[in-house]
């Protein structure tokens, strides 16, 4: 019997801890968050405004606008740009415009390379769920096999660096890999970050696989993650639900990291 892991109760330990730091903090903390109001962005637009609500963080809702970059340059507070970009905006121009102290998703070179030196200063909310995730149900990761399914900057790329530091033996599939069910089937567990509806199947995985679930796509039938569940049910060994199994851990993992930024900015000596 396949079990159904939601992340609730891991991202209201994590949120537990956050709001102790937050009543420590002598100012607010804020939040921008960018996005087009459209498919799981604005889902996740929505988790993270409730999310704020409940801890007392601020969190302001924007679109994009041709003012976009100029805006940004001018403000002060953490900022989360959501995907899709609009034409002509680009992950380095946002980096450039939010900076390294205001970037909560931990995507700007100077935190990502940290992350390369294992030595991370902010790191990316939803690789971050995903290790979490991948630990509680598989334990210590120390020598275990897993593949990772997508190599973005945003997810998969970060998440094959946190997953090296915790001594897993990793494999990652993108769009050019010939040989996806090779490279799945032989793990102990399969993280899938691709944002393709039903891509991993019962062929894709060997009895007993642990499966993280971080896809997400709007469909017609609603949210839908990256695994085919009717398939995979009766043969992985756990798998997460989607979406609320990586969702609300990326959600106390990113309040986390604003949290992190406003106690730096208000007190320059913690760099907690």
């Amino acid at each position: 019997m396949t079990k159904v892991v939601t992340g609730t109760d891991l991202a209201a330990r994590i949120n537990m801890q956050t709001a102790r730091r937050l009543a420590q903090l002598p100012q607010p903390a804020r939040l921008t968050v960018l996005s087009d109001g459209s498919g799981p962005a604005a889902a996740y637009a929505q988790r993270i405004t409730g999310a704020g609500d409940r801890l007392g963080i601020a969190v302001t809702l924007l679109g994009y606008s041709d003012r976009t970059l100029v805006d940004l340059a001018q403000g002060d507070e953490p900022v989360l740009a959501l995907l899709p970009l609009p034409d002509g905006l680009t992950r380095a121009m946002l980096s450039e415009a939010i900076g390294a102290d205001r970037d909560v998703e931990g995507l700007h070179p100077a935190h990502l390379g940290q992350l390369v030196l294992a030595s991370p200063t902010l790191v990316p909310p939803t690789a971050q769920a995903a290790l979490y995730l991948a630990e509680a149900l598989a334990g210590t990761l120390k020598g275990k096999t897993v593949t990772v399914v997508g190599a973005s900057a945003v997810v998969g790329c970060p998440l094959t660096l946190l997953l090296l530091a915790a001594e897993a033996t990793v494999s990652v599939a993108h769009a050019a890999t010939g040989d996806l069910i090779a490279l799945t089937h032989a793990a102990d567990i399969v993280i899938s970050a691709a944002g393709v509806p039903g891509l991993i199947t019962a062929a894709h995985i060997r009895p007993g696989a642990i499966i993280v679930d971080v896809g997400l796509t709007r469909t017609d039938a609603g949210l839908c993650g990256d695994v085919d569940i009717t398939s995979v049910m009766g043969k992985a060994a756990a798998r997460t639900h989607v979406p609320d199994g990586v969702g609300p851990v990326t959600t106390a993992c990113l309040m986390r990291n604003v949290v992190d930024l406003a106690a730096r900015k208000q007190d320059p000596t913690n760099r907690a």
